[in-house]
């Protein structure tokens, strides 16, 4: 039984690495700080070890912003769109609901109004929802581990690859 968009559930990773051989997964690099890279790396080992190929754009602060690597991600026809922490929050907020026909996924922070094609994986001390809306608690970057990271992803993309989708994941501290 897949939940109601919008709603937040708990989650496991999955023990198996999802299968999504021939996927093309964009991921939105928002900034160079080390939470943000520990999630981007760990985006890129479970996409290529489920056999998908991950595409990076990232946002350099200059002339490609945050909302430039997303539009640059949704060129790229990408089967699933990832947003690396809360910084990418208020862009996807924003942006992801003019594209219903394309799934997100966000890592490490979530939407404050979820819709039907946007996926959230979040964490104690990773619940932000953008500027628009509270955190869930206490923000802690030093909780975006590289294994933390691992699991989340490997959450979120098992969930996008099942149909499980507009939630928002909850993995236990």
């Amino acid at each position: 039984m897949v939940p109601e968009p919008g709603r937040t559930i708990e989650a496991a990773p999955p023990t198996d690495a999802v299968d999504i051989a021939g996927w093309v997964v964009a991921v939105v690099v928002p900034t160079d700080d080390e939470a943000t890279q520990t999630l981007r790396a760990a985006a890129r080992e479970v996409a290529e070890r489920a056999g998908a190929r991950p595409l990076e754009f990232v946002a350099d602060g200059g002339g490609t912003g945050i909302d430039a690597a997303f539009e640059e991600a949704l060129a790229a026809e990408a089967d699933v769109v990832i947003g690396l922490g809360d910084a990418t929050s208020d862009v996807f907020s924003y942006l992801t609901s003019q594209w219903l026909d394309q799934q997100f996924l966000i890592v490490g922070a979530q939407l404050p109004e979820p819709t039907a094609n946007v996926t959230a994986v979040i964490w104690p001390g990773a619940t932000s929802r953008g500027s628009g809306a509270p955190a869930d608690g206490e923000l802690d970057a030093a909780g975006t581990t590289p294994a933390r990271a691992a699991e989340a992803v490997a959450a979120g993309l098992d969930a996008v690859a099942d149909g499980t989708t507009g939630v928002v994941l909850s993995l236990a501290g």
